[in-house]
């Protein structure tokens, strides 16, 4: 079996469907639908959340096949986790598709492609770095505002832990300069 890489497959996860699992578990019937990007090309799943008994299970019609994915709960202290079971029994947050089928990345046989750089040499370093390097900058476009309350937003803060950690200083500085300006610029007025 080939190997294939996480961050080149879709991932259907618990935060994805986050609303529609808490309406799961107040036993609310849902429909819905989600975006795939499948084989290079944008496709359109449909699903719905079924109940039999004491089991809930989430269904998804895909490339006309229909895959039923059993749904667990664990209590929490604060509240209720739901997550995906996959056809194996692996309990999981995230089901890959890969050959039209969601199941795990142990299943699926799915590896980060961070894993496959030998970091010993002298090549292995640079591209891990460069390859660290490219990953903050897609989490940065992807982020959607650095304020929150007048202060850097958590996902901005830990941003600027990784840019520091990956030697991206000048980023680093020009966040510490700008939230100095700001809290100047509040005592002035």
């Amino acid at each position: 079996m080939t190997t294939s890489l996480i961050e080149n497959s879709f991932a259907i996860t618990t935060h994805l469907l986050k609303k529609d699992l808490k309406k799961a578990r107040q036993k609310t019937p849902i429909n819905g639908y989600l975006n795939i990007f499948h084989n290079n090309k944008p496709s359109i799943a449909d699903y719905l959340i079924e109940y039999d008994g004491e089991n809930t299970y989430l269904v998804i019609n895909f490339a006309e096949k229909s895959q039923k994915i059993l749904l667990s709960e664990h209590q929490l202290t604060f509240g209720t986790r739901t997550y995906l079971n996959c056809a194996c029994g692996h309990r999981t947050n995230s089901l890959y598709l890969n050959k039209g089928i969601f199941a795990c990345k142990k299943c699926h046989n799915l590896h980060y492609q961070s894993t496959s750089i030998n970091r010993n040499t002298l090549h292995g370093k640079f591209l891990y770095q460069q390859n660290q390097i490219l990953k903050i900058i897609n989490m940065r476009e992807s982020m959607n505002r650095i304020f929150y309350k007048s202060r850097y937003s958590k996902p901005f803060v830990r941003w600027l832990d990784l840019c520091g950690k990956a030697g991206l200083i000048k980023e680093v500085e020009d966040a510490q300069a700008l939230i100095t300006a700001i809290n100047n610029y509040r005592q002035q007025v």
